[in-house]
């Protein structure tokens, strides 16, 4: 309501200004006006190019190598999530009807790009067996060194307002991010299933923080939980607390 009639307003000033404004020439009448095009809307493949750009994966490629040769809670992190439970659990994921929906809707979308294609490299320059420093082994500290360090390096929060910037621009971009977040359920359906039951026993076995890991993955995609409803006694909600 207010949105209109700040509309009503805006309006009514123009009318009354284009009535107090002189009347033109015969050569202002002939004069073409020229109209700037507008710029086209992005497309698919340059919304998503905009945030891969965003990470540097280079840094987290050394990263990841660099706690993969040397720390042994991180080694067990990886080999689990290779591991055939691990491999099920992926496929049932990738083949429910709703991510398949999802993943043929992207790629016509790219397709319809043209010339603009979408490709992420994250590990370009491969990765080695042999550390680069004899210092490296004495720089990693554990799944929760290795989760700090990627928080360090991994821009969320840039990442997190560009995302609100671009579905506020309702383009393609708010499409694609709408049928993202409804794979939710897809995800907490899966998560559920006995695979995932086994494997997350076996990374909590292995030192994994899996409430942690859980979350982190959650906030990439927007499927949050959202915050359980606390009934606060007025008494205690009058007081801060310390």
């Amino acid at each position: 309501m207010k949105f209109a009639v700040l509309l009503g307003v805006l309006g009514i000033c123009a009318m009354s200004s284009l009535a107090a404004a002189p009347q033109p020439t015969n050569a202002e009448k002939n004069t073409i006006a020229v109209v700037p095009t507008p710029a086209p809307a992005p497309t698919m493949a340059q919304d998503l190019d905009e945030i891969v750009r965003m990470v540097n994966f280079e840094q987290i490629n050394q990263l990841v190598n660099r706690y993969l040769l040397n720390d042994a809670e991180f080694q067990s992190f990886v080999r689990i999530i290779n591991s055939r439970d691990a491999y099920l659990i992926y496929m049932r994921f990738r083949t429910q009807p709703e991510v398949i929906g999802f993943v043929s809707w992207v790629q016509a979308q790219i397709k319809l790009s043209k010339k603009k294609k979408f490709k992420i490299e994250i590990f370009k320059d491969g990765m080695t067996i042999v550390n680069v420093s004899p210092f490296w082994v004495n720089t990693v500290f554990g799944w929760q060194g290795f989760i700090s360090e990627f928080t360090l390096l991994y821009p969320a929060d840039m990442i997190s307002g560009h995302v609100n910037m671009k579905v506020a621009e309702n383009g393609i971009f708010t499409q694609f991010w709408q049928r993202l977040n409804a794979l939710k359920p897809v995800y907490e359906r899966v998560i559920g299933s006995l695979e995932a039951q086994r494997v997350t026993a076996a990374l909590q076995l292995n030192g994994i923080d899996v409430a942690q890991l859980d979350t982190l993955i959650r906030s990439q995609f927007g499927w949050q939980v959202p915050p359980a409803n606390v009934t606060v006694a007025p008494s205690a909600a009058a007081w801060p607390m310390y």
